[in-house]
């Protein structure tokens, strides 16, 4: 301590990108950080700063925009070029799926079985991460969404859009898990 404050240094240095990072999710739970580069690959380190791995995306999926993690391993990647790709912690591509909208926010549930997307289009889409599959689309707003956040009980979305309101959704993702349970 010096003149009553204390001075924090780096807990980790994580390397390996060529080139500025443009995205990044940390999974303290399993003690992982994702990262995504501008013209490069994702990358897997620990949070101690070893790297793990990189993510092998398919050939048309080379610019990460955005990254959300999972405490269950799954890894979801979207691209510049409306691909989204779900990863596993141990690198293997496990789903993929192109959107027309171009996507400005993306959420998981806590238990990161359900995905949540905003973008231009001014749609909250719900998607299934194991498969992708699209599970639910929310009334559409007058302006594109550019942020959104997941109330803690998971119950309320809120939306940041790009007119500057912000727009609130009731939500319940129980109702898409029950039906998934009973229809198989």
């Amino acid at each position: 301590m010096k003149n009553g404050r204390e001075f924090a240094s780096p807990r980790a240095i994580l390397t390996g990108h060529d080139y500025e990072i443009v995205c990044a999710a940390i999974c303290a739970e399993l003690g992982l950080v994702i990262s995504g580069s501008k013209d490069g690959p994702c990358l897997i380190h620990s949070m101690n700063g070893d790297l793990l791995r990189t993510l092998e995306a398919p050939e048309n999926c080379l610019k990460a925009k955005l990254i959300q993690a999972s405490r269950e391993g799954h890894c979801v990647i979207y691209y510049d070029n409306g691909h989204f790709c779900v990863f596993s912690v141990n690198g293997k591509l496990q789903a993929t799926m192109e959107t027309d909208d171009n996507i400005r926010a993306i959420q998981l549930s806590r238990d990161g079985q359900y995905l949540l997307t905003g973008g231009d289009n001014g749609v909250v889409m719900v998607w299934q991460v194991s498969d992708l599959k699209q599970l639910f689309a929310y009334p559409g707003c007058d302006a594109g969404i550019r942020s959104m956040a997941l109330s803690y009980d998971q119950r309320c979305i809120m939306t940041g859009m790009a007119s500057g309101s912000i727009v609130l959704f009731y939500n319940d993702f129980n109702r898409w898990h029950h039906e998934y349970q009973t229809r198989y």
